[in-house]
């Protein structure tokens, strides 16, 4: 299970950037940072989700079948969030669950 929604928002920046580098700068990341997330990713799928082409990566055509099920879970989190901050009217100021 891929838990770290984060990862999958930077997946969806890769794809969108075209370069790891200029998806870390937009996500305020190394790059170094963003390869080993995108390592993590495709060891946890276990696809190849990027091959190498020349000083960049090219996707492959499992990347693209994931990147529009991965938008559209990214979307879906993005609308939970805004809906949850609606939940702030009484916020938690110390403490855990009781």
């Amino acid at each position: 299970m891929i838990a770290n929604v984060n990862v999958l928002k930077t997946f969806v920046a890769v794809m969108d950037c075209g370069s790891v580098v200029s998806a870390a700068k937009l996500r305020g990341y190394s790059a170094a940072a963003v390869s080993r997330q995108m390592g993590w990713l495709q060891k946890r799928l276990g696809v190849r989700l990027f091959v190498p082409d020349g000083r960049s990566i090219k996707p492959t055509p499992e990347a693209y079948e994931f990147l529009d099920r991965c938008r559209g879970l990214v979307e879906e989190v993005r609308r939970f969030e805004s809906y949850a901050s609606g939940f702030g009217a009484d916020p938690i100021t110390s403490g855990g669950v009781r």
